[in-house]
């Protein structure tokens, strides 16, 4: 599933630790360069756990929502 944040497609995806009862989190963000055919992925993750995948899905949105806004040092999106 994914969701739109000012023009960006942002995908989440919770990652079970091993041998825990945690989870982290992956999310995906996607933009169209110049068109549409020139598309632009970057992955970013954290080293922050959750307790449910629930909770780590729903952060990895809010997590990729700071990068694009320039709220997470040494993270952001390439121009």
């Amino acid at each position: 599933m994914g969701f739109i944040y000012k023009g960006y497609l942002l995908r989440s995806k919770s990652v079970h630790l091993a041998g825990s009862d945690r989870w982290t989190l992956e999310v995906t963000v996607v933009r169209n360069k110049d068109s549409e055919n020139d598309t632009r992925e970057q992955t970013f993750s954290s080293e922050s756990t959750f307790p449910t995948k629930v909770v780590a899905d729903m952060e990895g949105i809010i997590f990729a929502r700071k990068i694009i806004d320039g709220e997470i040092t040494g993270l952001s999106i390439d121009d």
